[in-house]
């Protein structure tokens, strides 16, 4: 009688030990799979918004472009681009190469992400230089300088009434091309094919 008393005692207390075990492990599977999933939608957000932004500084560049070369060329000209300061919850860094000698001129505008390191690229075609840049994310003003005719960028929320574009027609508009490109580490970014 004794003996059997001993055992169901072991029995119980081995079974609770087990049954915590295995729903340790069951809700750590869990917890590891959700924040997968959660990274994984984030970096997801943060490809498109990335590139919904790159289009838009490219798209408004583009058209500043080719209103000032539809001018005389004499009066500064000064247009803010409203942007967030973050995506999907993180900062970025909008940077812009220096122009090819082709003509047009060849720009890549790349979006880059603090911490998930992703990058999206845009190549712009302009008619003028556009100045080399590297600035954090947030509101953008494009300026022209008739001093060195080149169009620049700067990081603030000051600017003059902004310039509106003239209406132009889809086969007046520069080209634009757009690559997703994931940074790795140790690995630079290379624009890719085109949209």
């Amino acid at each position: 009688m004794r003996a059997s008393k001993r055992n169901r005692g072991v029995s119980t207390t081995l079974g609770y030990v087990l049954t915590l075990s295995i729903t340790a492990v069951l809700v750590s599977g869990l917890l590891i799979g959700t924040g997968q999933y959660v990274d994984d939608q984030r970096r997801q957000v943060a490809d498109r918004e990335l590139s919904v932004l790159s289009e838009r500084i490219a798209a408004r560049t583009a058209d500043i472009d080719r209103m000032v070369r539809a001018g005389d060329g004499t009066n500064e000209v000064r247009v803010r681009i409203d942007l967030p300061r973050t995506v999907a919850g993180e900062s970025y860094r909008i940077e812009v190469s220096e122009p090819t000698v082709t003509t047009p001129r060849t720009h890549d505008i790349m979006l880059t992400t603090g911490q998930t390191d992703q990058a999206v690229t845009v190549s712009l075609r302009t008619g003028l230089d556009i100045e080399a840049a590297s600035l954090s994310g947030g509101n953008l003003v494009v300026v022209y300088n008739p001093a060195d005719g080149r169009l620049s960028f700067e990081s603030g929320d000051t600017v003059s009434p902004a310039v509106l574009a003239p209406s132009l027609t889809p086969s007046q508009r520069p080209s634009l091309t757009r690559s997703l490109t994931p940074s790795l580490p140790g690995r630079s970014s290379a624009p890719g094919g085109g949209v």
